[in-house]
């Protein structure tokens, strides 16, 4: 299921889930993953489908990693969780939250003890309204079937098949516009690529689509959450040119000419 559509089922009471399984290979995908699914559930924009807006304080904060309604368990163990860890993450979960979801985060679930699961399942079983549990996991077959039943999985890797050769030639094409869009490259080779690609509003669309989440894992990366927001708002102003007509290449190469300061 698509990112937006999980925050849409979440956020909208569609869900009754208050636990998940995020299940993904280990590393930066699945931590981005939940980065940005905590983003759009933290997100403070009014419009569902537009979280994460990567522009209010909500966003900012996840980003920034100073969001006070995040908590990770810590891992104190040299090999693993101990049950101490446990009871403070636990403990945690029990105040609430100071914004929309008090979200707590289990990576590397995996390698929690049969005694540290035991301890979270009262907290899985019956948390806070406000509280979404996170538990990412390269092998979910590790955890007590007490714990999955508790959750909903959410596959990282079973995506649907292939898209075919044109189709998928055609969104790297635009993905490498978005990056020419942010700042890489000569103004003349953005304005080439977009004429080779750019063929619908879709398109254009799609090219911002794919620039925002650019912007966005810059901001999850280190780069100046303030600088990459105002980044974002820009290309939100120019997503709002085109979906009223303005014409899509004359938006684009405004966009781009504003984003570098040319």
């Amino acid at each position: 299921m698509h990112l937006n559509a999980i925050i849409k089922s979440i956020a909208g009471g569609m869900s009754s889930a208050h636990a998940y399984i995020v299940e993904g290979k280990a590393g930066s995908a699945r931590e981005d993953f939940m980065k940005r699914l905590s983003m759009g559930l933290e997100c403070r924009n009014a419009d569902v489908s537009s979280r994460p807006c990567g522009i209010c304080d909500a966003c900012r904060q996840v980003a920034a990693g100073s969001s006070m309604d995040i908590v990770r368990m810590q891992m104190s163990g040299k090999n693993g969780y101990k049950t101490e860890d446990a009871n403070a993450f636990c403990s945690r979960l029990d105040m609430g939250a100071y914004g929309r979801y008090l979200i707590g985060i289990i990576d590397d679930a995996d390698s929690l003890s049969e005694t540290v699961q035991n301890k979270l399942l009262k907290t899985l079983e019956e948390p806070r309204p406000d509280v979404i549990l996170l538990l990412g996991t390269s092998n979910p077959d590790h955890l007590l079937s007490t714990v999955r039943s508790r959750c909903s999985t959410i596959r990282l890797q079973s995506g649907p098949d292939a898209p075919d050769e044109a189709e998928s030639e055609k969104e790297e094409a635009v993905k490498a516009a978005a990056a020419l869009l942010s700042g890489e490259g000569a103004f003349c080779e953005f304005r080439d690529a977009i004429e080779k690609c750019v063929k619908t509003r879709g398109d254009a669309l799609l090219l911002i689509d794919y620039a925002e989440d650019g912007f966005r894992g810059r901001m999850m990366s280190g780069d100046s959450p303030a600088a990459m927001a105002d980044r974002i708002e820009l290309c939100e102003k120019a997503r709002a040119d085109i979906e009223r007509d303005m014409d899509r290449n004359k938006a684009l190469k405004r966009l781009r000419l504003e984003l570098t300061g040319h």
